[in-house]
């Protein structure tokens, strides 16, 4: 089965497009500044540099199994609401790469204003891409998964520091290899033949801009 994977990208810009647009109403009765933020994901950074295997299996539990160059950019619908994108790409080994993409909500529990957009804790719901490619076999293996999340964001001036528990539900997935059928299945744990529930962690550092 054949997926052309770099579509992915597009779909979920102009997902942010149509959500961005559905808030116009609130925008155009609201005199509030537009808020974006744009940083990474420090944890995944050294991912994707040759390291131990052992910091290889363990350390993608503290990064919400991000590896390497991660870029994360977000927009308020609201001073509590907001979407955001997040984009992985990385060689995690010799053999394979891993592309990602993540697109999702988060909705903040405090009452925030214009002047502190997205501070506290929020919970959020996430959709994930991600393609596994063998760089040796040319086969591509298609991946996608639906995730929520517990957050809390600490804000110094405009700097950003965000710490979230991750908790996927379960994933869909296929191959480009040939003669092969697509499977879903439930997915509460990155390792389930060890421990059936397991959340990861994410980390982010950011600063925020207005326009």
């Amino acid at each position: 089965m054949k997926v052309n994977f770099k579509i992915f990208p597009v779909i979920s810009l102009v997902l942010i497009f149509l959500l961005i647009n559905s808030e116009k109403s609130y925008a155009q009765s609201t005199p509030q500044s537009k808020v974006f933020y744009l940083g990474t994901n420090p944890v995944a950074l050294p991912l994707g540099l040759p390291l131990k295997d052992e910091l290889k299996r363990f350390l993608p539990i503290a990064s919400g199994n991000e590896y390497g160059s991660t870029i994360v950019g977000g927009y308020f619908l609201k001073p509590n609401q907001s979407i955001e994108t997040r984009i992985s790409l990385s060689n995690i080994h010799q053999i394979a790469f891993v592309g990602q993409i993540h697109l999702g909500y988060n909705r903040f529990l405090k009452n925030n204003t214009d002047l502190e957009n997205g501070k506290g804790w929020y919970f959020s719901a996430y959709l994930k891409y991600w393609d596994f490619y063998n760089r040796h076999t040319k086969i591509h293996f298609h991946n996608i998964c639906p995730y929520i999340s517990l957050g809390h964001n600490w804000e110094l001036n405009r700097f950003i520091f965000d710490f979230r528990l991750n908790q996927t539900l379960a994933v869909a997935s296929w191959s480009s290899l040939e003669n092969t059928r697509g499977n879903t299945a439930w997915m509460l744990s990155p390792w389930p033949e060890f421990i059936r529930v397991l959340p990861t962690m994410s980390f982010t550092f950011a600063y925020k801009f207005y326009k």
